[in-house]
This record gives structure tokens, C-alpha cells and sequence, in this order.
């Protein structure tokens, strides 16, 4: 795979954009407008912007941690890296300014926490944590957004928010060698990985617990309620077998929370042609 696209984790970028029409699907309905379509590919745009400023940053501790990536194996120069970042993110705005002011206010204000998260405050302690589990379930908010209707999924950012804060501490606890030498203060750094994990497992727990709440509030049905709980099965065994594997863990829980998003698009279209 070329340096060019590599670099933007394709497979993430694709799936944030996939995760932006699904929204715009669950807020505005099916048949979906032309927008859903641009904010996905503003979505795809910007969080590859995010991927290779976050590796320019990185660049002394994927050395240690992740030997694997293009900058780290020299298939592209840091000064590229840089420019490639930024005019991705100019590219984004540029695509979101057709979809609409919300859309476009967002895209700006994401690419600017994107930037600053890689630059510094991805090591400050927790506060990293947030700033990317709001990054990443912003994507649902951004699908309302393109359809004016992000109250829609507004619960489905809950849920992603906390989960994504679970899934990033889990993250931190599993880089926590090369973080060291870098001098990072993250959350296992300061307070150790134990009780750090117990700080992920609430936050995981706490978006279980608010996956129910669609059912409660009657947005959904009784499907809704059968297939959250199947799912939830399989979170509950990610919460345990964390305490053994933290980075099989946090891969599980990232295939779970996709789950999510579908058992919400389902709901949804079961509650249309109903």
C-alpha cells in the first residue's frame, strides 16, 4: 500500500465516514439526502488529516511503539507528513462548506482540537482521553448535523463517548513503555495501570448502562432491547478479560461499539418501515 494512504489508516478513516452516514441515516431517515454522502467523505478527509498529524507528533515514540509506520521506516519525510496533514484538513473545510454552516463550523472546529490533540494534548493527563472520545463520537453528531437534526443521535454519542474514553485509557495502559521514555503524563504514568483500568472499566460500564436508554425513552422497541442486550454480552466479556489482555481488550471493545452503531441503523429501519 502506497506511504500516502497508509499513513491515513484508510481502514479508520473509512469506517468514521461509514459512521457518519449510518447517523445521518438514524436522524434524518432513509431515503437519505446528498449531504449524509459529503459529510461522510468530509469525515473520511478529516480524520485522515487527524491519522498523519497525530504520526508527525508521534514520531520519537512510534520508534519505540509502533516501528511498523511509514515515518518511523522513512517512506516519508516528517516535512511532508506536515503538509500533507494540513492541506487534508484545509480539503475537509472546503468539502463542508457545501453541506452546510453546522457542518462547516464543525469540520473547522474538529480539525483544530485534532491538530492540538496531537500537539500537546494527547499527553496531558486524561484530558487526551476525553478530547479523542469526543473527536470520535462526534462523527454520529456530525450525520445529525448534516440532516440539522443532531438531537437524533444524541444518545448514540453518549454511549460512543464513554466507551471511546474506556477504549483510550485501555490504549494508554498498553503504550505505557514508550509513553515513559517520552515523558507522557498519561493516566497508568501518574496513577499506574491498575487503577487505571479500574477508571476504564467504569467508563465502560457506564456506556453498557446507557445503551439501554433508547428502549427507556421509548425511541426504540423491543428489538431494540433484544439485540442491545446480545451485544452487551459480549461488552461484559470485554470488561472481564480486561483485567488479563488490556490490548485484546481495547481491539474487541472497537469492533463492539461498530456493533453499536449497527444495532442503532437496524432499530431504525425496522421503526421506518413499521
Amino acid at each position: 500500500m502506497h506511504p500516502y494512504i497508509r499513513i491515513t489508516r484508510p481502514v479508520n478513516s473509512v469506517m468514521s465516514g461509514f459512521a457518519v452516514f449510518i447517523a445521518g441515516i438514524i436522524a434524518g431517515g432513509y431515503p437519505f439526502t446528498y449531504k449524509v454522502i459529503l459529510a461522510s467523505i468530509v469525515s473520511i478527509v478529516a480524520c485522515s488529516g487527524g491519522m498523519v498529524i497525530n504520526d508527525y507528533f508521534d514520531y520519537d515514540i512510534d520508534k519505540i511503539n509502533r516501528k511498523d509506520r511509514v515515518l518511523p521506516m522513512g517512506e516519508m519525510n516528517l516535512k511532508a507528513a506536515f503538509f500533507y496533514a494540513v492541506f487534508l484538513f484545509v480539503f475537509a473545510c472546503f468539502i463542508a462548506y457545501f453541506v452546510n454552516f453546522k457542518a462547516f463550523f464543525i469540520c473547522i472546529t474538529a480539525s483544530i482540537l485534532m491538530f492540538l490533540y496531537a500537539y500537546k494534548l494527547k499527553r496531558m493527563c486524561f484530558v487526551g482521553n476525553i478530547l479523542v472520545g469526543f473527536l470520535t463520537s462526534l462523527t454520529f453528531l456530525y450525520g445529525g448535523a448534516a440532516v440539522n437534526k443532531m438531537e437524533a443521535v444524541g444518545m448514540l454519542f453518549i454511549c460512543s463517548f464513554l466507551a471511546n474514553i474506556s477504549r483510550e485509557i485501555m490504549k494508554d495502559i498498553d503504550d505505557i513503555k514508550g509513553d515513559k521514555e517520552m515523558g507522557s503524563s498519561t493516566l497508568p504514568i501518574i496513577y499506574g495501570e491498575k487503577k487505571s483500568l479500574l477508571i476504564s472499566q467504569i467508563f465502560l460500564l457506564s456506556g453498557m448502562i446507557t445503551t439501554f436508554l433508547p428502549y427507556v425513552y421509548n425511541i426504540f422497541g423491543v428489538q431494540y432491547l433484544f439485540m442491545i442486550s446480545v451485544l452487551n454480552i459480549f461488552v461484559f466479556w470485554t470488561l472481564y478479560i480486561s483485567k488479563k489482555n488490556v490490548s485484546r481488550a481495547e481491539k474487541s471493545l472497537k469492533i463492539e461499539m461498530y456493533g453499536v452503531l449497527f444495532v442503532f441503523f437496524v432499530s431504525k429501519i425496522i421503526d421506518q418501515i413499521a
